[in-house]
């Protein structure tokens, strides 16, 4: 098993790929809550960071009205968390509950500033947009934040939300929505760069660019750090993972011909897998497996043989009596 390598706040680091991992128990063996997120059928379990704080008080967005003041209009208690041209996601458990944080670049850090736009769905109905990074009254906030909430086809009352964001040279952008509860199923629909939309707002479109997506999980002061598709959607739900499988394809030349062989493989509940990439993933499960039945076949082998032997002398033997 490949360990995540961990994340270090004052290091700028490649980011692990998300793995998979196959698990459905939903409580941790320390007895808390489980959570996972999910992209492209691979999932793994991360844990909410948590200060005691409130969520508010933690991500300390700051403007010239606020104490402290700043012109940055940012959030200053996730500096350390933080990554030039990176967007971050975690969820943050505090006194008030669980809430779904998102950071996008790093402020003072000499970036050129950047556009996102996230629709997410299946948020609960209860909870609401904290911070709003930005929500300040001025020609230059750009930002959008629509939310709304209906009811899905069994009556259950859920909300979505579409944000779009846009920030210039030494900023960054963000938002808090807390109340995610116990129970929910929440998926994110990202939009980088020129997809996103206030990439080009005025003809007028800021030149810095986000190139990694990550989320982090586990230890405030040295979160695990998982990188993310930034072009597909991820679901992050309040339950284990589920059973994963994986199909890995191999092609084998002979003089007259290729044979091609599929093996597929479902991991069972309870046993994980992660890895530092899909081929990685992809070897290490099917390797190990594919390790394991020769090693059967092998040792069945031996028996067989001593078998043989041993009926082979006995026959001699008895032919030399006679």
């Amino acid at each position: 098993m490949v360990t995540r390598r961990r994340f270090l706040s004052t290091t700028a680091t490649s980011a692990v790929t998300l793995g998979s991992v196959a698990s459905v128990d939903a409580v941790q063996s320390d007895g808390k809550q489980q959570f996972t997120i999910e992209q492209s059928g691979k999932c793994i379990p991360i844990k909410p960071l948590s200060t005691g704080v409130p969520i508010k008080k933690f991500y300390d967005y700051r403007t010239p009205n606020t104490k402290p003041p700043s012109y940055k209009y940012a959030s200053f208690g996730t500096r350390k968390l933080q990554q030039p041209n990176t967007s971050i996601l975690f969820l943050y458990d505090g006194p008030k509950g669980l809430s779904l944080v998102m950071v996008h670049d790093k402020v003072n850090s000499n970036t050129n500033g950047g556009a996102v736009t996230f629709r997410i769905t299946g948020l609960p109905a209860d909870g609401a947009w904290v911070m709003k990074d930005d929500s300040y009254n001025r020609s230059t906030n750009l930002d959008t934040f629509d939310h709304s909430v209906y009811r899905t086809q069994d009556g259950t009352k859920v909300a979505s939300s579409v944000m779009s964001w846009t920030w210039s040279r030494n900023r960054s952008d963000g938002g808090v929505y807390r109340g995610l509860g116990d129970d929910f199923k929440v998926t994110i629909h990202p939009a980088f760069n020129e997809k996103a939309g206030l990439s080009n707002t005025g003809g007028k479109p800021y030149t810095g660019t986000i190139s990694n997506w990550v989320v982090l999980s586990g230890d405030l002061n040295n979160p695990v750090q998982t990188q993310l598709d930034m072009n597909k959607s991820v679901t992050i739900r309040s339950d284990g993972c589920q059973n994963v499988t994986t199909t890995q394809t191999t092609t084998t030349s002979t003089h007259k011909s290729e044979v091609t062989t599929t093996q597929t493989e479902t991991t069972q509940p309870n046993q994980s897998t992660t890895a530092q990439g899909e081929s990685a993933l992809s070897t290490s499960s099917t390797s190990q497996s594919t390790d394991g039945r020769e090693q059967g076949q092998s040792v069945i082998e031996e028996v067989l043989s001593g078998l043989t032997a041993a009926v082979n002398a006995v026959l001699r033997f008895v032919s030399n009596l006679f």
